[in-house]
Formats: structure tokens, C-alpha cells, sequence
């Protein structure tokens, strides 16, 4: 076999399994992730994107997408300066919403979280995405999660203490006859669903014809109901339920085992989720979780480590 017929024979060959990896669907899909910031959380969340980026597996690939509102030119081109050749990040420029913020009420500080409502329409080309809010640490890979089968769902989320913690405003908001009351921060989202089932519609007309609403995360448990799978307490551990309620209380909560110290919790969670005081305040003294959130912070740029 001449060297020019070999060449020519292993290209066959490669085309061919390239077809066949791409035909069987054997080619490791892309994690499609997506983050909401302005220029004030910006810092934080590169804290968590570089905690994304460095727990994840080698070979996986990510998709990183950020909606940002009012980033300059020097802070798109820091965000891709993290990239890898396995993630890529793209971003878009957030838009004003048509909605009557006043109903926020007590909530007025959700309404950047507003944003979330319309993903669907942000990424138009994507059919899941796996959403993060901006105070996340994220401690391992998230191909598994991102995985998970929602086709028949509008999402995947972790149920919310709220239920336990103020039932008065699931009574408020007449969700008292739902068993899962999830929480927005981390959500893997069917976008193909919620285009097909028109539910930014539905979300707009819900928020603009009520008052005191919880932001974005009141408004989707409304209009997803039932339609939702519960994740793991792992893949939105918020540090606040597991100062407060013991082993015995949450394992019954979430319907799973939970560890019986809280740091065994931290440790095998697969996303933190700072949901109520910030790791950054001076009045978050927490002895492993804050030095934890900083020691991500020494490798985003240094702009941005100066703000934190």
C-alpha cells in the first residue's frame, strides 16, 4: 500500500468513526451553563465560574453563557480570559423587561432575578440549560446533573426551605396544596418545554397582576406546578438550612439521608449556594465555608479581586 492510498484509507476510517460517534450519540455532549450578573455581583460570580471551571472533569465540556447588564468591553474580555480549551463562554447583553417592578413590593431587590424568566428567549438555539446563581461554589463536575431527564418536565430543582421556614408565604401565594416548593437558585431548565407551553407568557401575566412577589422564584413555582423533578439537596446546598435544622429534620425534608455534621454536608455537596448571608460581609464568620468561598477568589482577575 503506497503512503498517499494509506493516508487516504485511514481518513476513510476516521470519517467513519466520527460518523458513528456522532450518529450514536457516543461524543461527550456539552454542558450548556448560563449565569444573570450586572457589574456589581460581577466579582462574585467569576468566584463561582472559576470554581465551575476548576472542579470540573477534564474531559467534560462546558458552555458557559452569561447574561450581563451594563459589562464594558474589558469586562467581556476578562470573563473570556477564563476560558479553556474545553469552555467556552459567550456573552449577552441583558434586556429591559416589561414589567411593573413596583409589584416587587417588599421584594424590590429580586428584580435583576426577573431576568431568569426569560432564558428561553435569551438562548434560542438551546434545548436544556443548567442555570447558576451568582453566590454558587460549585466542588465537582456537573455532566451527571446535566443529564438528568427532563423531558417530560419544565425543570429540575432543589426543594426550598422556605416551605419550613415561612409557610405563610406559600399560603400567600396559594401553594399550599404543592408537596415541592423549589428554590431558583440552581435550576436545570427544559427551554424547548417552556417555548412550546408558552410559560414566559403566562410567567409576565402572573407577575404583572400580583403584589409582594418573591421575585423570579415565586413566579416560576407558580407556572411550572407539579411540572418539576427534585434534585438532590447536593446540587443546591444552602448553608442556612443546615445550621438551623438537624440531620433527622432535613433527611425527612428532602427525602433523602442527610449527614449528620454540617461540614460532612458542605464536603459532599456538589453546588453551595449562599442564598441568604454572603460569604464577602463582615458579618458572615463562618470558620470553613468563608475561607472555603476565598480561596477561589485567587484566581479570577485581579480587577475583580480588588472589589471583592
Amino acid at each position: 500500500m503506497t503512503p498517499k492510498v494509506k493516508y487516504l484509507f485511514y481518513g476513510i476510517i476516521s470519517l467513519f468513526v466520527i460518523s458513528i460517534i456522532a450518529v450514536f450519540g457516543l461524543r461527550p455532549k456539552a454542558v450548556n451553563l448560563v449565569y444573570m450578573t450586572d457589574t456589581k455581583y460581577l466579582p462574585y460570580m467569576m468566584v463561582s465560574l472559576n470554581s465551575v471551571i476548576k472542579n470540573k472533569l477534564p474531559k467534560s465540556k462546558y458552555r458557559i453563557h452569561v447574561v450581563g447588564k451594563n459589562l464594558d468591553a474589558e469586562d467581556i474580555a476578562n470573563l473570556k480570559s477564563l476560558e479553556t480549551p474545553n469552555v467556552s463562554i459567550d456573552v449577552y447583553p441583558s434586556r429591559e423587561l416589561d414589567l411593573d417592578y413596583k409589584r416587587l413590593g417588599r421584594f424590590e431587590s429580586f428584580k435583576v432575578s426577573l431576568q431568569k424568566i426569560f432564558l428561553a428567549e435569551y438562548l434560542p438555539y438551546l434545548d436544556k440549560v443548567l442555570y447558576l446563581d451568582a453566590d454558587t461554589l460549585v466542588q465537582g463536575d456537573l455532566s451527571e446533573v446535566y443529564e438528568t431527564d427532563i423531558s417530560d418536565k419544565y425543570a429540575a430543582a432543589v426543594k426550598d426551605g422556605l416551605m419550613y421556614q415561612f409557610p405563610e408565604h406559600i399560603k400567600e401565594i396559594n401553594l399550599t396544596e404543592q408537596d415541592f416548593y423549589f428554590n431558583s437558585g440552581v435550576m436545570l431548565l427544559n427551554l424547548d418545554k417552556i417555548r412550546q407551553d408558552d410559560i414566559i407568557r403566562s410567567a409576565v401575566i402572573y407577575f404583572n397582576t400580583h403584589n409582594e412577589v418573591f421575585g423570579d422564584q415565586d413566579v416560576l413555582n407558580v407556572v411550572f406546578g407539579q411540572d418539576v423533578k427534585p434534585l438532590s439537596y447536593k446540587y443546591n446546598c444552602n448553608s442556612v438550612f443546615f445550621e438551623e435544622k438537624d440531620a433527622d429534620f432535613l433527611s425527612n425534608f428532602f427525602q433523602e439521608s442527610v449527614p449528620q455534621t454540617s461540614r460532612e454536608v458542605y464536603d459532599r455537596a456538589i453546588i453551595l449556594h449562599f442564598a441568604g448571608h454572603k460569604p464577602w460581609t463582615p458579618w458572615f464568620t463562618h470558620s470553613y465555608l468563608k475561607p472555603l468561598w476565598y480561596s477561589y477568589t485567587k484566581e479570577i482577575p485581579i480587577k475583580y479581586q480588588q472589589m471583592l
